[in-house]
């Protein structure tokens, strides 16, 4: 029931890739022109950042805790739906209409409430994650500024970079504090 954070984070990540993908490549284009000119351009593996934020794990329990009655309550009715289910294919055929009705009633509220829940769970996971990737955004935005990076591409959208330009770990360590 309970989808990981980062789920959700790849999910958006995937949408902006082809976005930093195209600016990333024009950005070189352009630069690859300036020979006289020094570009300092940086990679960073925001998936990597994002999995070892200490924050993460602090988010992971604080939604564990907001939802922690429902989901025991969803736990419960789900319980009950298994049993009304068995319960249907076990005697079905012996079973009144008002039975098999009041069965599948149990059934089908569970699967409406389980639905209703995975979305609600899914909004509030991806308002946390969403605050996560700001505070990720905010740290590479003051690396940039003090070290004078011209570029800053995710490792996803390089087709090859060296250690020597991966910021991951200055942004990770940005992020801690």
């Amino acid at each position: 029931m309970v989808i990981t954070c980062c789920d959700n984070v790849k999910h958006k990540v995937k949408k902006v890739k082809k976005i930093i993908s195209i600016i990333g490549l024009s950005a070189v284009i352009l630069f690859s022109g300036m020979a006289s000119a020094e570009v300092k351009i940086g990679v960073i593996d925001v998936m990597s950042v994002l999995q070892r934020m200490p924050q993460r794990e602090t988010v992971g329990k604080a939604l564990d805790k907001e939802f922690d009655s429902k989901i025991k309550s969803m736990q419960e009715l789900e319980t009950k739906a298994k049993d009304a289910n068995a319960r249907l294919k076990k005697e079905g055929p012996t079973l009144s209409a008002s039975e098999k009705n009041k069965l599948n009633k149990i059934i089908s509220d569970f699967e409406s409430k389980a639905k209703a829940f995975s979305i609600e769970y899914r909004k509030r996971e991806t308002e946390e994650a969403e605050k996560l990737l700001v505070k990720i955004q905010e740290a590479v935005k003051s690396i940039v500024a003090t070290e004078k990076y011209d570029l800053i591409l995710k490792a996803e959208a390089a087709l090859s970079a060296s250690d020597a330009v991966d910021i991951t770990e200055k942004v990770l360590e940005k992020v801690k504090n």
